[in-house]
Formats: C-alpha cells, structure tokens, sequence
C-alpha cells in the first residue's frame, strides 16, 4: 500500500494556518487521512520501507497519552533499571521516529543537533528502543510480519485534547482559543488527524501476543501493576524492590525535573530560562485525570462524550 500526500482543503488549511502562524502548515496523509507538515514527505517513504527487527520495542500513541511517561517506563524495564543510563536525552534512547517532520518548523534551528530522526532509528544496535506518534498503516510494512513488540498507550480523549493544546501552545507556537482547537480535534482535523482510526487500529491488535495495550488511566491509578504487567510483556522478571524504585524515578515531579524526558529542560537552553518561565503552557502539565473539566463547558463535555460514545459503540474499548 503506498503513500499518497495531498494539501488540505482550502478552508481547512487556513484555519489550520491561522492558529499555528505557518502557511501550508499540515498536509494530508493517505493511508488514514493523517495530518502532518509538508516534509513528512521525504520520510514517509523511508519510514514505511525501515527495517524491522524482532527485538525492536515500539511504543505508539496518539500525542498527549502520556506517552513520555510510558516510554520512559518501557525503556527501563527493557534495560534492566539502568538509571545512569536513562541521564541519555530520551530522544537518543527512545527516538520519535517521526520527529524531523513534526519538528520542521522550528525556525530557531531547535532539533537540528538531534539529526535526520529516520536515520537515527536505522542506525541504532540492537535492541531498539522506537516511539512514533503514526498511525499502524503508516509504520514499516515489515510490523506486520516481522511482530516486533508494540506498546500502545490510550487516554480519555477529553483529557487528551487538553493536553494536546497546551504542547501545542509550547513547542509550535498555537495561537487561538482552546474552543477553536478541540473543533479541529473532533473533526479529526488536529495535527496527526483522527483519533479514533488511530486508537482503534491498535485496539483491534491488543490480542496479539506482540502487543499490549496500556491506558493512561490505570497507570495513574495502579502504575505498580502497570509495571509488572509491562515487565511480563517485555519477558523481563522484576521484583518488589526494583518496581518500588521504578514507581519513585517515573513519579510526577521527578519526571517533571528529569532533563532527559522534559522537553522543557532543553528548550530553555536554546531559548532561556526567562521565557520558559513565563511561558503557560508546560511540557509536562499536571499529570492528572480529569483535567478537562477545568477547561471545558458542560455542553462541550455533553459534545464529546457523545462523539466518544458513537465511535466506540461496538468495540469493548472504553474510557473514564
């Protein structure tokens, strides 16, 4: 199945364009109607045809599932707890195999010393250590022969579009209001595109003996099971003592003061301590469930859940 890329429709394209200050921002990808800037274009391709190894170790979500969480949490069970190791800027542990493209509006040159992000992923050993934000159709063809272990995580989308505008807000610059933002999400019209193509292409694979489907709600509730559970999947034994000492290095304010997973940390290198101080938005916010009711209205609470509720009818998946 190849890739096809196509520009938005007029109108779209300059709602877009108006909120995030670019002009041509995001381009339509097909397979899935994904919604990506314009050089996804040179890595595609790339992507679609990387090899696939039998010991890589994906973690995928849509953005905002706490998915800086997970991989920090998959990358140390799947090393063994090495804390000195983890002082590596996730980034070269973990790679977002996409992010040459999502970052390539950064006009202050921010992500240029972290590399072609396709060709950081190629060239790493064995075993690797692989996030992406894409959708299953646009992953490497060989997943689906190859089977590779694929963590997935999930979270309610109300929280998650929440979420979604603040990063926005911080790393490319969103202007606008958050009513205008969760639109665009409910019609499928965010960066990355639908949400629930996304979601529920790897729900239907969470049986799969190469997957494991994690929601951002019961490890917030029970991360001690979370992680034992993650252990299993990864063929990795963990006693108490080494599951008490993960629970503290991945707790809320020690991720938030952790240089090599909060995005924030780095940024106020490039762009001063100052600014991110004042800036509103933050890299990692809260941590929380149910942030959403402090930002929406009981009518567009009632509109998404009526969205959630229709595109989940059948499946078995739910959220809190």
């Amino acid at each position: 199945m190849g890739i096809s890329y196509e520009p938005l429709q007029p109108d779209v394209a300059e709602r877009i364009d108006n909120l995030f200050g670019h002009k041509n921002c995001l381009i339509e990808v097909n397979p899935g109607k994904v919604l990506m800037p314009p050089r996804y274009e040179e890595i595609g391709d790339r992507i679609r045809s990387l090899e696939v190894r039998p010991d890589d170790v994906w973690v995928v979500s849509y953005p905002r599932t706490g998915s800086t969480w997970a991989q920090e949490m998959v990358w140390c069970i799947g090393n063994d707890l090495d804390f000195e190791r983890a002082k590596m800027v996730q980034q070269f542990r973990t790679p977002l195999i996409e992010l040459t493209a999502v970052m390539s509006h950064d006009e202050d040159g921010f992500t240029q010393a972290l590399g072609d992000s396709v060709d950081l992923v190629a060239n790493m050993p064995s075993p690797r250590f692989i996030k992406s934000h894409l959708t299953w159709d646009l992953l490497p063809e060989k997943m689906s022969t190859v089977k590779p272990k694929v963590v997935y995580v999930a979270r309610n989308p109300k929280d998650m579009c929440v979420s979604y505008y603040h990063y926005c807000q911080l790393v490319h610059r969103l202007t606008g209001g958050f009513e205008e933002f969760a639109e665009l999400f409910m019609q499928d019209k965010a960066p990355v595109g639908p949400i629930w193509r996304h979601i529920l292409s790897f729900w239907e694979k969470r049986d799969e003996p190469n997957v494991l489907f994690l929601k951002y709600e019961d490890m917030k509730r029970d991360l001690p099971s979370q992680i034992r559970r993650t252990a299993e999947f990864l063929g990795k034994k963990i006693d108490d003592a080494s599951v008490e000492k993960l629970v503290d290095y991945l707790s809320f304010d020690k991720m938030k003061k952790n240089p090599a997973v909060n995005l924030e940390v780095v940024m106020a290198q490039k762009y001063g301590e100052e600014r991110m101080k004042n800036a509103d938005a933050k890299f990692i916010r809260k941590g929380q469930i149910g942030d959403y009711k402090n930002h929406m209205s009981e009518e567009m609470i009632a509109k998404f859940d009526a969205w959630t509720e229709e595109n989940l009818a059948g499946t078995g998946l739910s959220f809190e």
